[in-house]
């Protein structure tokens, strides 16, 4: 069985952050194929859930006859988990600190930026891309509502990775999509957010978890 490998980078990141870097640099020493797509698509204002995954389906489409195992950060975890739902190609999928409940978590704490854009439309975060603050189309939310329904009935491998300190992404939404889904394994670790401060641990800990999983022969 081909296995591609695909890393999905976060909210507001790039294919260049730091753990897209390392999961590339470390792949390549070891021949494997890793495919980092930028899902920011060129119009961060305009960002939503469907045009991520349009972009991640569109990589996969340009791999016919293969099956993927996905890596994904944040919100790119979250888009991991919707895409391996979608597509029966996906045979793994490895989330660090994955962004579950997008839409009330982030309408709960940005509930005052859209206020104060006094109903524009628009809210402004800060984006690590570029290292400053942007402007961001409410819309996304709208769109991020035909996703909530999706149940997660398929049951693919799937290892989250969850800082305990995380203060954007409560751990407590990986401690939940465990409980509910037994083909899933948690391992809390003694991070934040970023999880850099385990990076080389998680670097290793993916590696075997896909070749627990027979999707990994190096």
């Amino acid at each position: 069985m081909m296995i591609q490998f695909v890393y999905l980078h976060g909210f507001a990141s790039s294919p260049q952050s730091q753990k897209a870097t390392a999961f590339t640099q470390r792949f390549s020493e070891l021949g494997l194929p890793l495919t980092v797509p930028d899902l920011e698509g060129g119009d961060f204002k305009h960002l939503t859930i469907s045009r991520q995954l349009r972009i991640i389906e569109n990589t996969l489409d340009s791999f016919p006859g293969a099956s993927f195992a996905l890596i994904g950060s944040s919100m790119g975890g979250y888009l991991a988990a919707l895409t391996a739902q979608i597509r029966p190609e996906v045979k793994g999928t490895y989330l660090m600190c994955p962004g579950f409940n997008f839409m009330k978590r982030w309408r709960s704490s940005l509930s005052g930026e859209i206020q104060r854009e006094g109903g524009a439309g628009l809210i402004r975060v800060f984006n690590y891309r570029y290292n400053k603050t942007m402007e961001l189309d409410l819309g996304i939310f709208e769109d991020a509502e035909q996703w909530e329904g999706v149940n997660f009935k398929r049951p693919v491998p799937t290892r989250i990775v969850h800082g305990i300190h995380d203060e954007t992404v409560d751990i407590g939404e990986s401690r939940k999509f465990a409980r509910n889904h037994p083909w899933v394994d948690l391992q809390e670790v003694d991070s934040d957010h970023g999880l850099l401060s385990h990076l080389d641990w998680i670097l290793d800990d993916c590696l075997d978890f896909f070749s627990v999983q027979g999707l990994l022969t190096v």
